[in-house]
């Protein structure tokens, strides 16, 4: 008797088990695909020692096709991340 109960029983645990799996999977696989807010500034100068925070939009470091503006705008300014040295230098990307 116990072994007829075992016999119909395991296949429905494996089966549990492979839907859990692959449940767990994917959500790994989504939470790798989120990327990182970052800081937009505003250079007030060419070199870019000199910036300001744009507290509004936000941008990304992740390559996409279109740079980081001031309210996503064509024609606002461009918004740069803050070096090692503290200058507003390095590009930033609008999010997907």
């Amino acid at each position: 008797m116990k072994t007829d109960f075992l016999k119909k029983l395991l296949p429905v645990m494996i089966m549990a088990i492979a839907v859990i799996g692959a449940f767990t999977t994917h959500a790994m696989e989504t939470k790798a695909e989120i990327v990182a807010i970052e800081n937009g500034y505003v250079q007030l100068d060419p070199a870019g020692a000199q910036c300001e925070l744009d507290m509004e939009t936000a941008c990304t470091s992740t390559i996409t096709d279109e740079l980081c503006t001031v309210d996503y705008s064509p024609s606002g300014n461009q918004l740069f991340k803050k070096d090692e040295s503290g200058n507003c230098t390095i590009q930033l990307y609008r999010p997907e």
